[in-house]
């Protein structure tokens, strides 16, 4: 089997691309298990509980007013959170995100190292899936109307449960403003719909996530970034897509 190195992890908090700020990450979900043993009993026993779900990862201080990692993440801010284990070796390659709000924030630091954020605590938020266990569509900088190429469903079919994507906006265009969607489409080569439009337009840093409840998902997805203006400034932007 093929092994992945980790080096070149993207990791996306609200649309800020932390990822040479980042060190060490986790992803946990589980049941929330109650322990049910009753007494005389040979073992312990446990029923599903309440789905729980966290991302942890270790930060490095950036002081940068604003944009920096201090900045950002000191306000414990709501969001979300995305994460392309291996980087970014193809469109399709899995990505991982979750709605959260942050738990903790502990800076440390001594004086041969660099000072850290610590173990910073992403929980999850709301009424979510808990992790969002999908594919990246697309990460890049581009500078001109683009369409990503085509991504099929590994079951290679198409989907009828919740589905939802991620715009994480990491490089805002400094005059153009552009329209996102996620299309899809039943073949390769086929005629795509819309599936999802997000409201970010490109002009700022940010991130969107947009959920869908049910209905046929068809099984190839691709991304379609439309330009508008004609300054040709860069656009660097993430869509990670996942379903239920």
């Amino acid at each position: 089997m093929a092994k992945i190195s980790a080096k070149n992890t993207i990791i996306l908090v609200n649309g800020f691309n932390f990822s040479t700020y980042a060190t060490v990450y986790d992803a946990m979900q589980n049941n929330g298990m109650i322990d049910v043993t009753g007494f005389t009993e040979g073992g312990q026993n446990f029923i599903p509980g309440l789905p729980m779900a966290s991302i942890n990862i270790n930060f490095l201080a950036d002081s940068t007013a604003t944009v920096g990692t201090e900045a950002v993440l000191s306000a414990f801010p709501t969001g979300e959170v995305t994460i392309l284990p291996g980087g970014y070796p193809a469109v399709g390659s899995e990505s991982i995100s979750m709605p959260y709000t942050v738990a903790n924030y502990s800076p440390q630091g001594n004086p041969s190292g660099a000072v850290e954020l610590g173990q910073i605590n992403f929980s999850a938020r709301g009424a979510n899936v808990g992790l969002e266990n999908g594919w990246a569509l697309q990460h890049a900088t581009i500078t001109d109307t683009t369409t990503s190429t085509p991504v099929l469903d590994p079951s290679n079919a198409a989907a009828t449960a919740i589905c939802g994507a991620t715009l994480h906006i990491w490089t805002a265009a400094a005059s153009d403003t552009y329209v996102v969607k996620v299309q899809h489409c039943a073949t390769v080569g086929g005629v795509y719909a819309d599936l999802i439009t997000f409201v970010l337009d490109g002009s700022a840093i940010g991130v969107e996530r947009q959920q869908i409840a049910s209905g046929t998902i068809n099984k190839y997805r691709q991304v379609v970034a439309t330009r508008t203006g004609a300054a040709g400034d860069s656009f660097g932007f993430t869509v990670h897509f996942w379903h239920a």
